[in-house]
């Protein structure tokens, strides 16, 4: 198996520790090449036959390692598209849901990854066309966000469901969101946390003007269309808040599920409600801990006191 190493080479901690691992992969005798910028970053020599850039470099390996946090993880699903090439997430810094392991654990890891030991998970992607541009698709592994942008005032998106009128959403912006980010953005703005293995799509108002306007979520067999029925200034539509395009009053968007999946390595046999009391300190008595803080600060104004 051929690993393809990238990363996020604006974390510091990435190219030391990358260095380090790519060491002890020449140990193990695994081999692995590494996208082009990433290579860059590690002062690779430009002649070196381990080096590729990133349409080619989901073409040479059959795993990627992808060094950073959720959102280095959400760029290279994105680069990697329909290739069908998984993803194991390293977690570098930062609260994420999708990195799979943390530098600790990684090693470890990979004793048993390159013994076969894993397991795909695969997530529901979202495809957005903007009408009269086919050739234009945005892809989005966690949503698709039309938001009003820099102006104060609120704009008004026109929804339907399979073509059947839902609702005129009077908001700063609307959130098209799949399971995987339930726990994003949506879930920021209200939204529900759903299993990454349900077949479900939420509609998600941001800041909507009417108390009414509340989070839908439906099968992902259905197609969302939206428009833009007033704006004062262009809509920003963004997938995964990092390519994006600037749609004009009266402009439309279908939303459909993709017609491929996200691969993801899990390894330690995690559960997605272990992942949830951790990042989000669920099982914890909140009380407890605001009690304890209490009594400590307390204690430090009696000492300078």
């Amino acid at each position: 198996m051929i690993l393809g190493l990238t990363g996020n080479t604006d974390k510091a901690s990435v190219k030391p520790f990358v260095s380090k691992f790519i060491k002890w992969l020449q140990k193990v005798g695994a081999d692995f090449i590494i996208e082009s910028e990433l290579a860059d970053h590690l002062s690779l020599p430009n002649e070196s036959n381990r080096r590729f850039d990133l349409k080619s470099f989901c073409e040479k390996c059959q795993m990627v390692i992808s060094f950073g946090g959720d959102g280095t993880i959400l760029s290279t699903a994105r680069a990697i598209g329909d290739s069908g090439v998984p993803i194991l997430g390293v977690k570098m810094g930062g609260m994420g849901f999708l990195a799979e392991v943390t530098p600790d654990e990684l090693y470890a890891s990979m004793e048993g990854i390159l013994k076969g030991n894993y397991q795909i998970v695969k997530r529901m992607v979202l495809k957005a066309e903007v009408e009269g541009e086919k050739d234009n698709q945005y892809h989005a592994l966690n949503d698709l966000v039309f938001d009003k942008g820099a102006v104060s005032r609120v704009i008004h998106i026109k929804t339907f469901i399979d073509d059947e009128f839902l609702n005129t959403y009077i908001s700063d912006g609307l959130i098209i969101s799949t399971p995987t980010g339930s726990t994003a953005y949506s879930l920021a703005a209200g939204g529900p946390i759903l299993l990454p293995s349900m077949n479900a799509i939420i509609i998600n108002p941001i800041s909507p003007h009417t108390l009414g306007a509340r989070p839908v979520v439906i099968p992902d067999d259905k197609v969302v269309k939206i428009k833009i029925e007033y704006a004062p200034e262009n809509v920003l539509l963004s997938a995964d808040g990092q390519v994006g395009k600037k749609l004009k009053q009266g402009q439309t968007a279908t939303i459909r599920k993709a017609d491929y999946q996200v691969k993801l390595v899990s390894y330690r046999g995690r559960s997605f409600y272990d992942v949830l009391r951790a990042k989000l300190n669920w099982g914890e008595d909140i009380r407890e801990s605001l009690d304890t803080k209490a009594a400590t600060r307390k204690s430090r104004n009696r000492l300078t006191s």
